[in-house]
């Protein structure tokens, strides 16, 4: 037997047309990387806005990490320019309410307020649970989506956006965020597997 090392590509993320990646979960990045893979695009990014998506998010059990990321797509890495549909200081961080290229959405007081209805839009999406205990709604959009209808970010595509592709862009994002890892392991491969070098 010869030790043999294998370079092996691991990614976090298979983006597949067959993925499923749930709504509901835990978080796999943690809040400095998070933070920090905003800050690199947008140097006035605040860490409290990268803290609410964290922690905002093990509270409903939604992925923060990737919603911080659905985030990035509708603010524009959060300098809310290029012809985003929201503006800083409504603290609406995914358009919620915006139906027309015309309309601003609704607003929110906080930065964790905004999250909040996020994060409440996603889970209504992604179950049918009640709110977590002490929780009220904030997402002024809650009652309009069906409970438990798009478990999956893939199946936001036409629900939550027009686009077909919408989901795709999100999770690139989060590719990105969470990044590949590439690890050395050692293994051990039978003679008789390895060709001989004479």
């Amino acid at each position: 037997m010869r030790n043999v090392l294998c370079l092996v590509l691991l990614c976090v993320v298979a983006l597949t047309s067959n993925a499923a990646t749930p709504i509901c979960g835990e978080p796999e990045v943690d809040v400095e990387r998070m933070y920090r893979f905003v800050k690199r695009h947008n140097p006035d990014f605040p860490r409290e806005i990268a803290e609410a998506y964290y922690n905002v998010g093990l509270l409903y059990g939604v992925r923060g990490d990737i919603a911080m990321c659905q985030a990035i797509l509708e603010t524009g890495w959060f300098r809310f320019s290029d012809g985003t549909s929201v503006t800083a200081d409504q603290y609406n961080y995914c358009g919620l309410g915006v139906t027309s290229s015309r309309e601003r959405g609704h607003a929110f007081s906080s930065i964790e307020e905004g999250v909040k209805a996020q994060i409440q839009h996603l889970y209504a999406y992604g179950c049918k649970n009640d709110l977590p205990k002490g929780e009220t709604i904030v997402d002024p959009r809650f009652n309009y989506v069906k409970r438990g209808s798009a478990k999956t970010w893939e199946k936001l595509n036409g629900r939550w956006a027009a686009s077909r592709h919408y989901s795709d862009r999100i999770l690139q994002l989060y590719f990105q965020l969470s990044g590949s890892q590439i690890e050395f392991i050692e293994v051990e491969i039978p003679e008789e597997y390895l060709l001989s070098e004479e």
